[in-house]
């Protein structure tokens, strides 16, 4: 018992030390010397009325709206601008030089006096090149160029003026984009557009079809069979089972049916783990989307000044846990399989690796094909607002130029031009489960060489985010500042594109599952070790050590943070992620294949979570056009608080669910369907060809 409360009380000094850290470290550096409140500076966001602008208006140009980025210019000879300064050097600020102003074009014709105000006036060199590049990246419609040629000197006048009135600063501004009326404006359909069109209509052609095929051979059944547990049996013959692919009934018990097989039984716990964390990361999301428009930005401000706020930024490393169960199944079925061993022609090896490889493209690629080109042609029209289109756009765009890189599974390469920022983990993820396909194989083949194999990886899952951390000088661990994600990309953030998203820097929580598959075949699958942890007290609470951990984890990035590179911020990033791999990750799950855990095992059982698992790829696809949609429409800038944000998070979720759903039964469980009978037609092809060579 003293050694338990020495260990408690070791511990929660530890977790004062780095929390008394956290606060010293904030506290370095803030210029206390000058008082100020947020009211006194420049809102970041002035919005005239979107729908009056275009109301009524006798000319074009009097009915434009505008949104126009503004950067406030220094003058040291201004109190104002010296608060400004000594906002924005903390780093979880946002920057109140950094404007955006919806601006109805109509209060400005007074400023437009002679015709040289008709000619360019370009401040792109004075403002902050990446952003001005990126907006010309990205906003290249014909009025977005024609009023940025002709319009440019005429609204940073009048913009100047109102502004140098009122704080006594000058602006220089650059036109992102212009609109005029919504409603009158002409869509023409263009190539993307007719494709997205026709495959819709097959889909339902096919849907229609393939349902009422289904429900002949139904009634065609003996009275017995003939009830709904019909669509639950899958179709031996090739003929009927291709042709029901698309069958809507059975595509629902599909989705609904309990788990079968001795891996689906036994792992069913790991549909909890996977639903909570697809939430989390839903909710997570929903959070940063909302650093955008805001009247209060002093909402998040706050947050990343309380160790709890730090904290909670810090979690991204959650992500993580979606790879290990991902290693842990993989590893399992590939044993369960015995598709590879030393005998093995490496003929066969290769041919086994194309067709995992490409089953696992053939689950992602329709639904990501599918979610391109809606981004790319019916996104921009589902709604209007002054920001939808700096919210929606970069969609669009890269969706129509950059889809080839999504198809392709390498977006995590080119973070700032992709189709959507989350699908970086889709690439990643393939990325990885096509390297361990090829690890599995090799260390199956030559069993000698699995120790090495798996002992080098563990030594790389360190050392490489390590040397990239060192080697560019970045921040230990990846937390989203409201500043960097106000732009339509990832704004200095080199440490989201070099350390986070890669997948070399990610093959610590794939190898870790592995590890625990192999843990699980050797020794957890046994009963007799079972009953040596299942219902033992020290180890059934064990599994809660993981949340101070988790927490401590988390704390000490916190701390991390806010050093200087070194080679000692360089290594808590090689094993900030690792860490919270094996103890975080590795602890619950370890645990509950022995079925562990008491009640928390039998929450992660629950019915509902294995539908909810079943979503959860849909749902992390399609979440974010939910968000866009929902923040996209606001006419003014949103006043931020736990309520809204709960609120937003709740539709998030369930607008995710109800799209994840359609989705599942339409596209991804009918193309499933398709390659299963495939390879079912393959497999049988080989085995009947395999008894002629016998016979001969």
């Amino acid at each position: 018992m003293d050694k338990v409360k020495m260990k408690y009380s070791l511990f929660v000094v530890i977790i004062l030390s780095m929390s008394a850290a956290v606060s010293i470290v904030q506290g370095a550096g803030v210029d206390e010397e000058i008082k100020y409140t947020i009211q006194e500076l420049p809102p970041l966001y002035n919005f005239d009325d979107y729908d009056l602008c275009f109301f009524n208006k006798t000319s074009a140009l009097s009915s434009t709206y505008c949104m126009v980025y503004a950067e406030v210019q220094p003058d040291n000879s201004s109190q104002l601008w010296e608060k400004i300064e000594v906002h924005n050097r903390h780093r979880f600020h946002y920057h109140h030089d950094k404007l955006f102003f919806g601006l109805c074009v109509e209060r400005c014709l007074n400023y437009i006096e002679s015709m040289d105000d008709f000619n360019s006036n370009d401040n792109t060199e004075v403002l902050d090149r990446e952003v001005v590049q990126f907006f010309q990246t990205v906003h290249k419609r014909p009025l977005d160029i024609e009023m940025r040629s002709n319009y440019s000197t005429m609204i940073q006048r009048c913009l100047n003026e109102e502004f140098e009135r009122k704080y006594d600063l000058k602006l220089k501004t650059f036109i992102e984009y212009c609109e005029r009326n919504p409603d009158a404006e002409q869509f023409e359909k263009d190539v993307a557009e007719d494709i997205l069109y026709r495959i819709v209509k097959l889909v339902f052609l096919l849907v229609i079809f393939s349902s009422f095929y289904d429900y002949y051979l139904k009634t065609h059944q003996t009275e017995e069979n003939g009830t709904n547990d019909f669509y639950k049996i899958n179709y031996k013959e090739i003929g009927p089972r291709v042709l029901t692919s698309f069958s809507i009934p059975r595509n629902y018990y599909r989705l609904v049916q309990p788990c079968h097989g001795i891996i689906g039984n036994e792992f069913s716990y790991l549909d909890g783990f996977r639903s909570v964390c697809t939430l989390m990361v839903l909710q997570g999301h929903t959070f940063y989307m909302e650093f955008l428009h805001l009247q209060n930005p002093e909402y998040f401000e706050n947050i990343a000044k309380s160790k709890l706020g730090l904290g909670i930024l810090n979690t991204s490393t959650i992500i993580e846990i979606f790879m290990v169960m991902s290693g842990l199944l993989f590893y399992v079925k590939f044993n369960e399989g015995r598709y590879v061993n030393p005998q093995t022609s490496w003929r066969k090896c290769i041919q086994l690796f194309a067709i995992i490889v490409t089953g696992r493209l053939l689950r992602f690629l329709p639904s990501v094909a599918l979610t391109i080109l809606i981004n790319a042609t019916v996104l921009s029209k589902l709604t209007d607002g002054p920001f939808w289109r700096h919210i929606s756009e970069p969609s669009r765009v890269f969706s129509r130029e950059n889809w080839w890189q999504n198809i392709f599974m390498i977006n995590n390469f080119t973070p700032r031009h992709s189709v959507s920022g989350h699908t970086w983990y889709i690439a990643a993820d393939f990325q990885l489960f096509a390297f361990y396909t090829m690890v599995l194989i090799f260390i199956f083949k030559y069993p000698q060489y699995k120790k090495r194999v798996l002992a080098t990886l563990s030594f790389l899952a360190v050392f490489i985010p390590t040397m990239v951390s060192y080697t560019f000088k970045l921040e230990p661990s990846f937390m989203i500042k409201p500043e960097a994600y106000r732009y339509g990309f990832f704004k200095d953030m080199k440490v989201f594109g070099y350390l986070y998203i890669p997948f070399y820097t990610n093959i610590g929580g794939y190898l870790f599952g592995i590890l625990c598959g192999e843990l699980y075949v050797k020794y957890l699958s046994k009963d007799e070790i079972r009953r040596k942890v299942r219902g033992v007290l020290k180890y059934e609470l064990g599994a809660w050590v993981t949340l101070p951990i988790a927490c401590g984890i988390s704390l000490l990035g916190t701390i991390a943070i806010f050093q200087q590179p070194s080679i000692w911020t360089a290594l808590f990033s090689g094993l900030n992620r690792n860490l919270w791999i094996v103890f975080v990750c590795g602890i619950p799950v370890l645990g509950m294949a022995c079925k562990g855990g008491l009640m928390a095992y039998d929450f992660c059982c629950l019915p509902i979570f294995r539908v909810l698992a079943r979503l959860s790829f849909q749902m992390y696809l399609w979440h974010v056009l939910v968000l866009q949609i929902a923040n996209g429409y606001q006419r003014q800038p949103h006043y931020m608080t736990h309520m809204y944000f709960n609120g937003q998070g709740m539709i998030t979720v369930f607008m995710s669910i109800i799209v994840a759903f359609f989705a599942c039964l339409l596209v991804e469980y009918p193309i499933a369907q398709l390659f299963d009978t495939l390879m079912a037609s393959t497999k049988r092809r080989t085995l009947e060809g395999g008894k002629a060579k016998k016979c001969i």
